[in-house]
């Protein structure tokens, strides 16, 4: 065969997969975070795996999804925080979580795939889809789908351009271009009946803490905006926890300047952001925040039922949704500043940050940073 007739074959095989991905929807399970690692025949390998994850060899059983689905939820341990389902397949290893993943945690995901590669896809309840891929240790890509432009770092694109799934399906349906991506990478296809069938339960426990250098946390894109930008530079240079309520603050604004929020409510909620006061009249403009989040996402479930698949005001509605959330966790009382400054991080991150601006690279390292102050470790 001709290589241009294989690479046809390939794209049917691919664009096949992606609409087979597209009516699973309702089948998967959801949250779910799936990890592909290229373990090959090795069980030294596989076993360094379950450790990395932080899985007990002695809890290992037979297990079907729905076995360990039950598990997790009903019968885990006081020790343990979590649980995965392990399948071998050929060079590779399958693992699914159904909550508290390890497979989005970069460094993890380095490590396992010091000499080989590492997949792996995160997507929740509405929608909201991450994908990250290793290549010898290396990151080489993690990205929203929705907004391919947050893909960091910046070589990422180079490897997405050499996939048969093209741009226009990750933006029509990320969920189904990643899980087509899964099976182009490794032959491997995921649905209703790798689900039933009997794989490896394992149970999860929190994996031995790794004390981080400060100097190692960030990437050459993160290190370049740190210079750039003096508020972020200040944080990035002296990683202590009294720059947690500037870095809730420049996540809060963030999240407000990729949602295009312009209402007289966001901007009293930002004002007690940036004084760090959440008392009482902090607290009844949280309560309205809850309200405008609200009418947000009713307006986006609306779109989704009315418009399925993709659509551009869907989108809009569901980043104005999240920046409302980044407020209402950052004006949080009561609550340790650690916590509240990864939950703002985190969820300004899902409103889609200007590349352009910079803004992605800002809150990539808010959220290493803010990684680091409560664990000692980095992300990367």
């Amino acid at each position: 065969m001709r290589p241009s007739s294989l690479l046809v074959v390939i794209g049917l095989v691919v664009s096949s997969a992606f609409t087979v991905y597209a009516r699973s929807w309702p089948l998967l399970p959801k949250p779910c975070c799936v990890t592909w690692v290229r373990t090959g025949e090795s069980d030294a390998a596989f076993a360094d795996l379950v450790r990395r994850f932080g899985g007990d060899a002695a809890t290992a059983h037979p297990a079907t999804w729905h076995d360990l689905e039950t598990e997790a939820y009903e019968e885990l341990d006081e020790d343990a925080d979590g649980a995965m389902l392990a399948a071998r397949t050929g060079a590779w290893t399958v693992v699914m979580e159904p909550f508290n993943p390890r497979g989005i945690n970069v460094r993890i995901l380095r490590e396992v795939a010091a000499d080989s590669q590492a997949y792996s896809v995160m997507w929740t309840a509405d929608r909201q889809v991450r994908v990250t891929y290793v290549a010898d240790g290396a990151l080489v890509a993690t990205f929203d789908p929705i907004n391919l432009k947050s893909m960091t770092p910046e070589e990422g694109h180079a490897w997405l351009a050499g996939l048969t799934v093209t741009k226009r399906q990750w933006r029509h349906n990320g969920f189904a271009a990643a899980l087509a991506t899964a099976e182009e990478l490794t032959g491997i296809r995921l649905d209703d009946a790798w689900l039933r069938q009997v794989h490896l339960g394992i149970w999860l426990y929190p994996p031995p803490s790794r004390p981080a250098n400060p100097m190692e946390l960030l990437d050459p894109d993160m290190r370049a905006i740190a210079e750039r930008d003096p508020r972020i530079g200040a944080i990035a240079a002296d990683p202590t926890p009294d720059k947690l309520p500037e870095i809730i603050r420049i996540a809060a604004e963030i999240a407000v300047a990729a949602a295009d929020l312009d209402e007289p409510l966001v901007e009293e909620a930002l004002r007690f952001i940036a004084t760090g006061d959440r008392g009482a009249a902090a607290q009844e403009v949280r309560g309205r925040l809850f309200s405008l989040r609200d009418r947000y996402r009713s307006e986006s479930a609306r779109r989704q039922d009315a418009s399925p698949g993709h659509d551009p005001e869907h989108d809009r509605l569901l980043v104005k949704e999240r920046a409302v959330q980044t407020l209402i966790y950052a004006l949080k009382p009561d609550e340790d500043l650690a916590v509240l400054a990864t939950y703002t991080a985190e969820t300004a991150d899902y409103t889609q940050p200007s590349q352009e601006n910079g803004d992605r690279e800002r809150i990539r390292v808010l959220r290493v940073i803010t990684h680091y102050l409560r664990t000692g470790e980095s992300l990367l």
